[in-house]
């Protein structure tokens, strides 16, 4: 029988941080939208709104991560299956073994996003932040607009370094519509199917496209959520 694999998308924001989206209307959306197997709900430093998703997915035709995305001194890295809220502001090393210590997964957020593009690029594209912490998974693949060249050279450092990481695809939406945008492949069809093959480093990321609505729909959006989140402006110094 041939394997099945299923789609994720396991970085989505909600109203809980900067999203524009109720975890419900998450949920409602990606059930009545999409053919996601799994979604994580991460928003920024906070995990309420994850906790709310699982709460309410037994309703719902898809598996709910409780994750949160956590802001470092080195930028934004995403924790999995975590249980308790971290607190924003340490190293990246420290903030991975908090995520470790809960039993979670530690994912590279957007690296190589540019300065220019905010300050959360983990490092802003310095590669010894890479190197040398403990990350288990790298995001190269994010569908956020105009950080398409952070994506390649995110691809472009995994092909030298793909026995240290499993690869992610993750919208990183704000907005319903881009929900799904980018994804993470993996053989089987439920979140724990999806931890082991991130464990084994067996998933695979859909690079797809950014569809120029989306990016309208972005454009009108971004007010909003920049007052959600006033931090997320370009990087200083």
């Amino acid at each position: 029988m041939p394997e099945t694999w299923s789609p994720a998308d396991i970085h989505i924001h909600t109203s809980v941080s900067d999203g524009l989206a109720t975890p419900a209307a998450v949920l409602d959306w990606v059930s009545e939208n999409t053919d996601l197997a799994v979604i994580a709900i991460t928003d920024h430093n906070a995990i309420d709104g994850a906790l709310e998703a699982a709460r309410l997915a037994e309703e719902y035709p898809v598996d709910v991560i409780v994750g949160q995305e956590v802001d470092t001194l080195s930028g934004h890295v995403i924790g999995l299956w975590t249980t308790e809220r971290i607190e924003p502001g340490g190293s990246a090393q420290e903030t991975v073994d908090h995520i470790h210590a809960q039993g979670g997964i530690a994912v590279v957020a957007h690296p190589f996003a540019p300065r220019w593009w905010a300050k959360h690029g983990l490092c802003r594209g310095d590669a010894n932040v890479y190197d040398c912490v403990d990350f288990d998974a790298f995001e190269i693949s994010n569908s956020t607009p105009l950080i398409f060249h952070a994506n390649w050279l995110a691809r472009r450092y995994m092909r030298n370094h793909g026995h240290r990481f499993a690869v992610t695809g993750g919208s990183d939406a704000h907005i319903l519509p881009a929900i799904g945008a980018s994804r993470t492949l993996f053989p089987g069809t439920t979140a724990a199917d999806l931890r082991k093959a991130i464990e084994d480093r067996t998933t695979k990321a859909d690079v797809g496209s950014f569809w120029l609505a989306r990016n309208l729909r972005y454009a009108r959006n971004l007010p909003g959520i920049l007052r959600r989140d006033p931090g997320r402006g370009p990087a200083k110094g």
